[in-house]
């Protein structure tokens, strides 16, 4: 792995020798990084018959031609083992005319991406039609040649999309490095050390993850030519102008004196870096967005019925996360989640009641909250519930989770390994400079999302594990760690003690009985695990009442709750309790749209999950408060925190769907209301 210091050694004048001493001024290594630095790029060039740097008398001598070989180094392999992705192209044929370094031609655009004429005139047509439906236009000219024409601020959130589509891909990186080197040899390396330098100064906590897309989207920005005014309104500048991060931004551009830049840039920086920095509840100006923290926490208890134990915590974290997310959408970054169809698959219930949950972040930012910011949303409140499982368990290992994904991710992740190994005590680290810092007689093992070496046993996961997945992690720590436990034996097994008392018949092949076993015990797995009752198996029709009766919200909840009394899901206590909630806390029960979902905890008297509905011909006042008129009580009795998520996430899906919410509130026989349950959680 080359450091990007190295690259400061291309800036340098070929065939002059330099000494060790040299090289560490200018890139800021110490001499044991330099010495092994240019042992690989002398080991790489001579592998592939380049011209080696040459040490004579206690100096280094290289020639012009580093400079041209200077990407083969950095990725290890050659040019022509790049091949572009027609997204890839045209994202990186924008950035190219978005630096506007020189008059770009087709001829340009081939030369760099080494494809035809016809795949680029192909491209520009492509990109054109996607542009316009931002009002941006790829014109071109004799005397300008291809140009981009636009509103400042939409050509740069433009660049910035096109940036994270790429580059998690290793030719969109090599590409969004090559434009840059068309500007300067070490404008990559000078914006990120001087992020870098910027971010311990001011002591700020980034995402991991998302330093990649900021360095390379600042680098464009700011070795732009020709560049308009960026546009800041005055209500941003004001309180942008009250957080530390504005000095930062101003310190960071200071570093950049050859860059000429508008009196806004710094506010414009400001926003860059506030949609990768994590909250600070130090920051008073952010004080509105705990705020917003605390209203979204408390939305997602009363719409999942369930309430937050370590609610400081919590809070804290969403916090942390909600102040990035924020900036991104009111002011349209874009973000990448390539997690988000995983998570609406295995988190499904947790995304739709998460999303109605974010109503408080909707209005603050005046946007609708896309999928990928929701999911990340998601994954930190199911991995919170995921960690309010009672576990009566014995200690015996213990373990760190790694994953500089963010906090988000790092929930989820740690959730899933406690629900799979009751018996490892987990502690959360998300960054390799906090796991540098832990001393290892603190940890057994570690697992990781990214890959370590190190002397202690490392177990690779991802965020979000399939169950195949899981089930072959369980195995490996099972059998390293011999943790006692029933473990289903894995594909290979199953097919290597089977084939020795079996004849295959002509054309079967033990890769193909493989592929056949793997889907079939994919789909199993996942059966198993769904075990949630839906929406219409809980209201089932002699769990539904209507009434035309005159009676208080009190008598109300009691009549609706009756079904579930009969059945002998909950005691009398149960409904004593959802009662006194009301009167303790007020009408948080009021889910919105004149329906309320009256519920109290399991162990205040519920014996099995259940649901009852009743709906009343007449409003009646919540607490005697005109501004809580409700028509439907839901009664909910819970076991636990998760077993009823499924049918909640289908009843938001009704309240959010304005048709089916009138004809449920117009509804005067049972069959009609199961008819639009079921028909909701077909949404």
């Amino acid at each position: 792995m080359i450091d990007y210091r190295m690259s400061y050694l291309i800036a340098m004048p070929a065939g002059v020798g330099y000494s060790i001493q040299e090289i560490n001024e200018k890139t800021g290594l110490t001499t044991e990084v330099v010495i092994d630095q240019l042992g690989k790029i002398n080991e790489f060039l001579q592998e592939n018959s380049y011209q080696p740097m040459i040490w004579q008398k206690d100096r280094v001598y290289f020639s012009d031609q580093l400079t041209e070989l200077w990407l083969e180094i950095q990725f290890g392999k050659h040019e022509w083992d790049i091949c572009y992705s027609e997204q890839e192209r045209q994202a990186l044929l924008y950035l190219l005319t978005f630096l506007e370094k020189e008059d770009l031609s087709v001829f340009h655009y081939q030369d760099f991406f080494q494809v035809s004429k016809n795949t680029i005139l192909s491209d520009i047509k492509k990109l054109r039609d996607a542009l316009s439906e931002d009002c941006i236009t790829l014109d071109y000219s004799r005397k300008l040649g291809f140009h981009l024409a636009g509103q400042e601020n939409q050509l740069r959130l433009k660049a910035h999309e096109m940036i994270t589509k790429i580059i998690g891909t290793q030719a969109g990186k090599w590409g969004l490095k090559k434009a840059l080197l068309t500007q300067s040899k070490t404008v990559e390396a000078d914006v990120r050390f001087h992020l870098f330098e910027t971010i311990k100064k001011y002591d700020w906590s980034i995402v991991p993850s998302r330093i990649e897309e900021t360095v390379y989207f600042l680098a464009y920005i700011l070795y732009r030519h020709s560049k308009q005014s960026v546009l800041i309104d005055e209500e941003s500048k004001k309180w942008l102008s009250q957080l530390t991060v504005f000095q930062g931004s101003q310190d960071f551009l200071a570093q950049f004196p050859t860059v000429e830049y508008s009196s806004d840039e710094a506010f414009y920086c400001s926003l860059i870096f506030m949609t990768i920095i994590q909250g600070e509840v130090r920051e008073t100006a952010l004080e509105f967005l705990l705020e917003c923290a605390s209203q979204i926490i408390h939305e997602m208890e009363r719409l999942a019925a369930i309430e937050f134990k370590a609610y400081r915590k919590l809070l804290l974290d969403l916090f942390y996360h909600l102040v990035p997310a924020f900036f991104r959408i009111k002011y349209h970054f874009s973000l990448s989640n390539v997690l988000i169809e995983e998570i609406k698959e295995q988190y499904g219930e947790i995304f739709a009641l998460t999303k109605r949950a974010l109503h408080p972040l909707e209005v603050l930012t005046g946007e609708k909250i896309p999928d990928e910011e929701i999911g990340y949303f998601t994954i930190l409140f199911g991995g919170e519930i995921g960690n309010q499982r009672e576990l009566n368990r014995v200690i015996r290992y213990k373990a760190l989770v790694l994953c500089p994904s963010g906090i988000s991710s790092s929930l989820i992740m740690q959730s899933e390994l406690k629900e799979l190994f009751p018996t490892i005590d987990f502690s959360l680290t998300t960054t390799v400079d906090q796991l540098e810092n832990i001393s290892e007689t603190e940890y057994d093992v570690i697992f990781s999302s990214v890959p370590l070496t190190i002397p202690k046993n490392v177990y690779l996961v991802k965020p979000i594990m399939s169950q195949l997945e899981k089930n072959n992690l369980m195995r490996c720590v099972q059998e390293d760690l011999l943790i006692p436990g029933i473990v289903v034996p894995s594909v290979d097994e199953i097919i290597e003690t089977l084939l020795p008392y079996v004849e295959l018949k002509k054309g079967v092949t033990k890769e193909k009985i493989y592929r056949i076993l793997n889907r079939k015990m994919i789909k199993k797995l996942k059966v198993k695990e769904d075990e949630k009752p839906m929406l219409s198996e809980l209201l089932t029709e002699e769990m539904i009442q209507l009434t035309d009766e005159k009676m208080n919200w009190e008598e109300a909840i009691t009549y609706a709750a009756a079904p579930l009394l009969k059945q002998e899901k909950i005691t009398d206590h149960y409904i004593e309790a959802m009662i006194q909630k009301v009167k303790d806390y007020g009408a948080f029960i009021h889910i919105g749209k004149g329906i309320a979902l009256p519920h109290a905890r399991p162990e205040d008297g519920v014996k099995q999950l259940g649901m009852s509905l009743l709906k009343v011909s007449e409003p009646i006042e919540l607490l005697d408060d005109p501004k809580h008129e409700i028509t439907i009580f839901i009664c909910l009795a819970a076991i636990d925190n998760e077993m009823h998520l499924k049918a909640l996430a289908s009843l938001t899906k009704i309240l959010s769907n304005k048709d089916n919410l009138e004809k449920l509130l117009a509804a005067t026989d049972q069959q009609t209301i199961m008819a639009l349950l079921k028909e909701g959680e077909l949404l």
